[in-house]
């Protein structure tokens, strides 16, 4: 029995560890969101993930614990000193993770443990907003079931004409990479190209400069973020439903993502659009394969099919699949073929170099800055110009709306910790970047707004001349018309508060609704 006692107390000190080291791991590189997306991820296959995220892991975390773990092994063997301690600091917070040789009695060792633990729900509460978190799996709102307008069922009209979409999500872009004058927050602009197209189009802000969308509860990560772009919705963490009708979490075993839901692509699809996706990543990541094949028969060409038309060699990887120069020639290539086909399309890619981790340096981009973000920064905003310029000379450019925006607000810790913000009155610091370019409509106001990438989905048909009834799909807003956003309505600390909280409607409705 003691020497139970002691393997049981031996592997809970690893275990802490662990627990400790992987939370410094986490803060470390998703150290910009809450715990929804940190739950939706653990219930996603590990397939897609960039190699770096696991090398990184083991280095420092893994490896931390191990060598921590075999120290406080070691120590056992000094009888002189009770305890050693490691002091890890998280900005004014400091955890003591105690390294301890086992000779405490059983009430001393609770007390450690107790006092551990209360340290690291702490932190992960400043970081992760876990508090927030389980509130929101307790107490339920009815918002989404008062304001929710089902696409399926809304009268939206196209022109006779239809235009052709092209629409970029830009990995973690925000306005905040701009300069203070500008509406940013660093002293020199890094994306300067971005922001010439930004004030040269249609770009909605939330003020008179150029501020973009604020991020709601359960769309910033890049699932999320695309869904809520494209549906209106934002994605709460769901469960899968399996053939039998059953609920499962597991990826193998599902039949429908969203079932319930109306999307962007399920709307072109109808009216005659060619939906086409391209990703340099592997799509199947965090179901955004399943999500878009699955809302309007999206033709997906991702980092698999480069591999095999022999595009790229099979063990190939730069950042998350193959960089995002490759990605633009490979979108210069579909675009064009897409419009030789004579049918109107939705062309929609995504890019990855500027993702949280430091971003992928690659031999395009420059050495002006110390910082290799904000170099990698430079070398999107001008790859990103580029490209829109090159649309520009096309043929089909004239009856074609390009959308670009950032998919959610960057992860990338650090970079702006100089500059305070406050989460729960928006995020209105830091904003998701947006411009709307070649719309056949103009915006009736599109500054001083308060809105979040909710709102991106009716504005983007809007911006193609498609009339929406009550300018409302999702619980989106049509930002060219006049109708207050939810945003607007109930301003960002309501509607954010809501939003966090559980929606037995959504659940019903748009997860697993009973049909």
């Amino acid at each position: 029995m003691k020497r139970f006692g002691y393997i049981v107390r031996h592997l809970l000190i690893f275990l802490m560890l662990l627990l400790s080291t992987s939370l410094v791991w986490c803060i470390h590189n998703f150290g910009n969101i809450g715990l929804n997306e940190i739950v939706f991820t653990l219930n996603m296959p590990l397939k897609g993930t960039a190699s770096s995220y696991f090398v990184s892991y083991f280095w420092l975390a893994l490896l931390p614990a191990l060598i921590l773990f075999g120290i406080e092994s070691l120590l056992k063997f000094y009888p002189k000193k009770r305890s050693y301690h490691l002091k890890i600091s998280f900005g004014s917070r400091t955890m003591d993770i105690g390294i301890l040789p086992i000779r405490l009695n059983g009430a001393a060792w609770l007390l450690v443990v107790l006092v551990w633990i209360s340290q690291i729900i702490g932190i992960a509460n400043d970081n992760f907003e876990l508090y927030a978190y389980v509130r929101s799996q307790i107490e339920a709102s009815e918002l989404i079931e008062q304001e929710y307008v089902d696409a399926a069922g809304a009268n939206i009209s196209f022109p006779a004409e239809k235009r052709n979409l092209i629409f970029i999500f830009v990995e973690s872009a925000e306005t905040s990479f701009m300069d203070r004058g500008n509406g940013g927050l660093l002293e020199e602009n890094v994306i300067p190209e971005m922001t010439k197209l930004a004030k040269e189009n249609v770009s909605f802000s939330h003020s008179e400069l150029l501020e973009g969308a604020a991020v709601a509860p359960a769309c910033g990560w890049t699932m999320a973020g695309l869904m809520a772009q494209t549906s209106g919705m934002p994605l709460k963490l769901f469960k899968y439903q399996d053939n039998t009708g059953g609920v499962d979490n597991s990826m193998d075993k599902y039949a429908a993502f969203m079932p319930g839901l109306t999307s962007l692509g399920e709307i072109l699809e109808e009216e005659g659009y060619h939906n086409f996706f391209l990703a340099g990543s592997d799509f199947a990541y965090a179901g955004r394969k399943d999500y878009f094949m699955q809302h309007g028969n999206y033709e997906i060409w991702d980092y698999n099919d480069a591999v095999a038309e022999g595009r790229i060699p099979e063990n190939y990887e730069e950042g998350w699949g193959f960089e995002d120069a490759k990605l633009y020639a490979y979108a210069k290539e579909k675009l064009t073929a897409l419009a030789e086909k004579g049918e109107p399309f939705n062309f929609s890619m995504l890019t990855a170099d500027t993702h949280a981790g430091g971003g992928y340096l690659c031999e395009l981009c420059p050495e002006t800055y110390e910082s290799r973000y904000a170099n990698v920064w430079a070398c999107a905003s001008r790859q990103l110009y580029d490209f829109v310029e090159w649309i520009k000379s096309q043929d089909f450019y004239e009856n074609t709306v390009i959308c670009i925006t950032g998919d959610h607000s960057s992860m990338q810790t650090g970079f702006f910790e100089d500059y305070e913000y406050d989460k729960h009155e928006g995020d209105t610091v830091r904003k998701v970047y947006n411009v709307f370019i070649n719309t056949k409509e103009e915006p009736v106001n599109m500054k001083n707004r308060k809105f979040t990438t909710l709102d991106i989905f009716p504005t983007v048909l809007a911006g193609m001349g498609a009339k929406i009834e009550g300018e409302r799909l999702g619980i989106g807003t049509n930002l060219f018309s006049e109708a207050p956003t939810l945003a607007e309505k109930y301003g960002y600390e309501e509607l954010f508060a809501e939003l966090n909280k559980k929606s037995r409607f959504y659940d019903n409705n748009i997860l697993y609704p009973n049909k």
